[in-house]
């Protein structure tokens, strides 16, 4: 495609973007080096009430960390919890597969590269509630475009915090669905040494699908890196949002705060309802999307119900499944938490995490847009009521961090620079230090640019009307071809 009409079309695709969605437009302008930026996310301070109420997810981090690790891996790991909290909340509990996630750790973290000796772990809160079959991942991971399927088709809907332990077989499953032979004998063999090492780790100290993800991610992370950068990279753990979140809530619950008052105050609720309704990931009755407050564990299968307010009761909207309403009290609340058989919504875990406990969120192109339009809610809902005093708290939370969805790893394929996605790169033996120092002097607002389609797709569902939406014919690698024409 010409290069004119490649500008021409971007163009017009972010002036759309920037009237539908103007709080991204800033983003665009920014023109600090990735170096710059990372460094920035973590110049701030925190309210001491802030840090008080962080000592109850620290607590909950660290014995999740050492229940998987014990207390040498801890050690080893490096996990300190002693700096202020900004984490990555925009990732999902999965393989490190798609582009648009994989930089993310990359770019929060410039810092603790090229170092002499391994640094702090890189922490990264992520969403556990995620399907096999979200738009990341596509019940598995990617090589050289073609599918390799962790789940089978009929998995594909399960909620991956009740998924439980599992084999990984990727190949069996590639030979049954008779796609094994559309891999290369260099692919296969790849994909046999990949399976080889996943089945070689320790999985004795997980409970399901989602600790041994953990497990996985720390050990694939290094190999994005070629040899002689693993042994100072820091460590990457991931820990999902829902089991970090229920544990805190156990005992949040339990005491009166604006987020108890959420599910035991019916004045506040009714006014939490109002105010967060329509906001991407809360919820929205009419359209059955979102739930309130809570997920239910479906009878017998690792899926999840959502639940609406009816009365003093979270009521599943399948009629079915009436029998498993919850009851809005603080004890059948507490106890179903501790069994399991509910977790946390988004709305909650952003409530808990960033908006009651001060965290700085690390975010995507999406989510720092409604947590933005979370955090004018918490301050609507808030004024005028018991608990006013949190307004100037929930005001200090500082929202406009993006490090997902910014695609950095690139390959000359056929005379052009074409994404790689998370096996594409560790089949390659991984990025250099070269290649990363390159990243790192880009300007953000440039390779912020190359995500434009990408970006237009997703706003475009949540915040166009369908009147105006257009419809794009450039993709990302088109715009990469100028942004990242360094690439060898």
């Amino acid at each position: 495609m010409d290069r004119s009409i490649i500008d021409k079309e971007a163009a017009t695709i972010l002036a759309q973007i920037n009237t539908y969605v103007p709080g991204i437009a800033p983003f665009f302008e920014l023109n600090q080096t990735i170096e710059a930026y990372s460094r920035h996310l973590y110049e701030f301070s925190v309210l001491e009430t802030h840090i008080n109420r962080q000592a109850l997810l620290k607590k909950h981090i660290r014995e999740k960390a050492l229940q998987l690790f014990g207390e040498q891996g801890m050690e080893e790991l490096k996990i300190s919890l002693d700096e202020n909290l900004a984490l990555n909340i925009g990732d999902h509990h999965q393989v490190l597969n798609h582009p648009l996630l994989m930089g993310a750790n990359v770019i929060s973290s410039v810092q603790k590269f090229f170092q002499p000796e391994r640094p702090q772990a890189i922490l990264v809160i992520s969403s556990g509630d995620v399907p096999p079959n979200n738009y990341f991942s596509l019940n598995g991971f990617q090589l050289h475009g073609k599918k390799v399927p962790v789940f089978s088709v009929s998995e594909r809907e399960y909620t991956s915090y009740y998924i439980p332990r599992r084999d990984f077989n990727f190949i069996e499953k590639l030979k049954i669905s008779d796609r094994w032979k559309d891999f290369t004998q260099e692919e296969q063999k790849f994909l046999q040494q990949e399976y080889a090492r996943i089945q070689q780790l320790d999985f004795s100290r997980c409970r399901d699908y989602c600790d041994q993800m953990t497990v996985i991610v720390k050990n694939t992370w290094p190999l994005l890196f070629e040899t002689s950068l693993r042994p100072t990279m820091p460590e990457l753990v991931y820990i999902t949002q829902e089991e970090l979140v229920t544990q805190c809530l156990i005992e949040l619950l339990q005491e009166d705060n604006f987020i108890s008052a959420c599910l035991f105050n019916k004045e506040f609720q009714q006014h939490v309802l109002d105010n967060f309704r329509g906001i991407v990931v809360a919820w929205q009755e009419v359209e059955n999307k979102g739930t309130h407050f809570f997920w239910r564990k479906y009878p017998n299968e690792p899926r999840s119900l959502r639940m609406y307010v009816q009365g003093n009761m979270l009521v599943p909207t399948d009629p079915r499944f009436s029998h498993l309403a919850v009851p809005l009290e603080r004890e059948a609340i507490i106890t179903l938490l501790r069994q399991r058989e509910i977790y946390p919504s988004l709305f909650l875990i952003f409530s808990v995490l960033n908006f009651w406990a001060g965290v700085k969120p690390l975010a995507g192109f999406g989510s720092v847009v409604y947590l933005n339009l979370f955090k004018q809610a918490w301050l609507k809902s808030l004024k005028d009521s018991l608990y006013v005093n949190e307004m100037p708290l929930v005001e200090n939370v500082m929202i406009d961090n993006i490090v997902c969805g910014l695609p950095i790893f690139f390959k000359r394929i056929e005379g052009k620079p074409r994404t790689l996605y998370g096996y594409d790169l560790i089949y390659d033996g991984g990025a250099s230090k070269e290649y990363l120092q390159h990243i790192f002097a880009m300007e953000f607002k440039n390779l912020l640019s190359i995500a434009i389609p990408d970006m237009y797709n997703y706003y475009s569902l949540k915040y166009i009307p369908p009147s105006r939406r257009l419809k794009p014919t450039i993709a990302l690698d088109d715009l990469a071809e100028h942004v990242f024409d360094w690439v060898p």
